[in-house]
C-alpha cells in the first residue's frame, strides 16, 4: 500500500457564484457557501427560531455581541443549507458530536453528507461535501503579533517562508489556516505538534499519527476577500470544488 499524501495549494483569483436555488443540494461536487455577516444582521429576529434551546443558550454566553451575531447566523444557515441538501425543514436537523466534539448529522438522510463551519471577521464558511471535509476562514490583522506563534506552530521551512514573504502577515494567516483545515477536517482538532502538520505549496507525506486519517488529503487556500483568507480540506475523490455566495 502506498504511503498517503497531502497536496496543498493555492487558488488565486477564484470566482464566487451566485448559486441556483437547485444548487443547494447538489453533491456531486465539494462546495464551500460564503455567507457575509453584515448582510444577514436584518434577519437575526428570523433566523433565530431555526436554533435548538441549546444552541440559543450557548450563544447568549458569548460576552461579545458580534460574536454573537456570528454564530447565530452561522448556525441558522448551516441548518437552511442543510435542509436544502436533505430537501426537509431546517428545523429537523439535528447534531450530534462525533470525534474531538466535531459535529455532524444525528440522522444523516443522505449518506456520507459532511460538513465544516468557520467564522471570522465578516465573514462566514461553510463547506459540504459527501467525505469529510475541514474549513477555516481567518480575518488578516496585519498589527497582530504572530511572531509569537511561528516557534509553536510552523516549522524552519516554513517560518521562512513567512518571514521572506512580501506581506508576512498574510502568508502566516494562509499557513494557518491551511493547518486548521486539514485538523478540522480529520476530527483531530488543534494539536500540541502543529509544526508537523504541513502548510506548504506542494506534495508532502501524510503525517497519520498526528492528524488521525491515513487518507490522501488536498488542501486548497483562497481569498475570500482582500482582508480575509481561507482553506478548505478535503478526500480528493472529486475534483470539482465550487464557491458559492448563499443567499436565502
Amino acid at each position: 500500500m502506498l504511503p498517503s499524501k497531502i497536496y496543498i495549494n493555492y487558488l488565486p483569483g477564484l470566482k464566487w457564484q451566485t448559486a441556483a436555488f437547485e444548487t443547494s443540494g447538489n453533491l456531486d461536487f465539494v462546495a464551500v457557501w460564503r455567507i457575509n455577516v453584515a448582510s444577514f444582521k436584518p434577519f437575526l429576529t428570523a433566523l433565530q427560531p431555526l436554533l435548538s434551546p441549546q444552541e440559543i443558550e450557548k450563544i447568549s454566553q458569548y460576552k461579545q455581541e458580534n460574536d454573537q451575531h456570528h454564530s447565530l447566523i452561522g448556525k441558522a444557515v448551516l441548518r437552511i443549507l442543510l435542509g436544502r441538501y436533505l430537501n426537509i425543514d431546517a428545523k429537523a436537523i439535528q447534531f450530534k458530536s462525533a470525534k474531538n466534539k466535531k459535529p455532524e448529522l444525528e440522522n444523516n438522510f443522505v449518506r456520507n453528507l459532511r460538513f465544516n463551519i468557520s467564522h471570522s471577521g465578516n465573514w462566514v464558511l461553510i463547506a459540504i461535501s459527501n467525505s469529510e471535509i475541514g474549513v477555516d476562514v481567518e480575518k488578516m490583522n496585519a498589527s497582530f503579533t504572530y511572531k509569537n506563534l511561528l516557534s509553536f506552530g510552523f516549522n524552519p521551512k516554513e517560518i521562512d517562508f513567512i518571514e521572506s514573504s512580501n506581506l508576512p502577515y498574510q502568508s502566516f494567516y494562509e499557513l494557518w489556516t491551511r493547518k486548521e483545515s486539514l485538523l478540522k477536517a480529520t476530527g483531530k482538532g488543534l494539536v500540541d505538534e502543529l509544526l508537523h502538520v504541513p502548510s506548504l505549496t506542494g506534495v508532502h507525506q501524510n503525517p497519520i499519527e498526528l492528524i488521525g486519517s491515513a487518507e490522501n488529503w488536498q488542501v486548497l487556500s483562497f481569498p475570500v476577500d482582500e482582508n480575509h483568507t481561507g482553506s478548505v480540506a478535503f478526500i480528493p475523490i472529486k475534483t470539482a470544488l465550487q464557491f458559492f455566495n448563499f443567499r436565502l
